[in-house]
């Protein structure tokens, strides 16, 4: 029921936005907001490069005010209510590779490709694009924006895929009603959002892996709006968490037809990376809250041998955690349920994933 209330509530918002553009056209009155274009991080491994962004009317979110309430509230409602721009070419150059995507009626634009040539392997993991945007549907623009891609480099042990929400950012979300979800999201800024203690230090220790150094690959997969996609960016910075592409969801799309067995956003969205890169074994990393723990074994199950380990961390909740451990009994599933980072630590150093802290 709340997915179709938020579909008709953007359908109704944008037949309004299209009527006030047609209207004042009739007027001859011509659009002079600045566009914005919001490239996301993208990976890339050999020819396979997928990356996604989207066109918006800028709306000007400011981050100066982090301790008010208010401003929160205010960057929030600029990003939920945001101005989509659809039927805009976008040209990307990526490492003289030149391609072009179109914005569909979200503002989105989607690259899943091969290219030509396979992107160079070595150098630093982070390779940088740049977007430009000439024109929209209505108007002349000039809009330009740096983005990058991830390339992870041969020398990466594994990878490390994890969940945002309750795995690393405290949101609640096993709170009556989800209250204390909506308090967190929509009343605190990015550097007063809480993440878990420990959290950084094991997230590092398993980017640098046996190597000692920043290696490995991390990705972030979560239910969250891509609304939130710069407050998540920005967190993730200041808690000092490994960079890596965040993949996350719109609400807005209508939903569309999946093929039989489609487990949802995080299970397809995992599924790609591995396809991605089908010589690196993978760490998941998740919570209890929702249904990682279930995601994650089916996982897997359907990729015998590319799992190295599991680390689900516990909210604290008893009917949870019963359900959690019946689960693993009855599956032999191999997943970690772990009350702390500090204990994700010490099983994946005894299991050769990562260094022992100060080494």
């Amino acid at each position: 029921m709340k997915r179709s209330m938020l579909r008709t509530l953007k359908r109704i918002d944008r037949w309004v936005a299209r009527i006030n553009r047609t209207v004042k056209e009739w007027l001859g009155l011509k659009p002079n907001w600045p566009v914005l274009i919001l490239p996301y991080r993208g990976y890339v491994s050999g020819r396979r490069l997928v990356l996604r962004g989207r066109v918006l009317k800028d709306r000007r979110i400011l981050k100066d005010e982090v301790n008010s309430s208010w401003r929160a509230l205010m960057n929030n409602y600029k990003r939920f209510n945001s101005r989509e721009v659809s039927g805009a070419a976008v040209h990307i150059n990526a490492d003289g590779h030149t391609l072009e995507a179109v914005t569909d009626e979200e503002g989105y634009f989607i690259i899943d490709t091969q290219l030509p040539s396979a992107f160079p392997s070595g150098g630093p993991q982070w390779k940088r694009i740049q977007l430009e945007l000439h024109a929209t549907p209505n108007r002349q623009v000039h809009a330009t924006a740096n983005g990058k891609v991830l390339a992870p480099g041969p020398e990466a042990e594994f990878g490390c895929i994890s969940d945002i929400d309750d795995t690393v950012l405290k949101t609640d979300v096993t709170s009556l009603l989800k209250l204390r979800v909506l308090y967190h999201t929509l009343l605190k800024t990015a550097p007063l959002r809480q993440s878990f203690n420990q959290a950084a230090p094991f997230f590092q220790g398993l980017r640098n892996g046996m190597a000692g150094r920043p290696v490995n690959p991390f990705f972030y997969v979560s239910n969250s709006p891509w609304n939130l996609y710069d407050l998540l960016e920005e967190f993730l910075s200041l808690n000092e968490l490994p960079d890596g592409p965040i993949l996350l969801r719109d609400f807005g799309l209508p939903y569309q037809e999946h093929p039989e067995g489609y487990l949802g956003h995080k299970h397809s969205s995992i599924l790609n990376i591995l396809e991605t890169y089908p010589s690196l074994p993978f760490v998941l990393i998740g919570d209890s809250g929702e249904r990682d723990p279930y995601i994650y074994e089916a996982v897997a199950r359907s990729h015998p041998g590319r799992i190295k380990a599991i680390y689900i961390r516990d909210v604290r909740s008893i009917s949870r955690a019963r359900r959690l451990k019946r689960f693993i009994a009855e599956t032999g599933a191999d997943i970690q349920l772990v009350q702390n980072y500090r204990e994700a630590a010490l099983h994946a150093v005894r299991h050769g994933l990562m260094l022992p802290a100060g080494q």
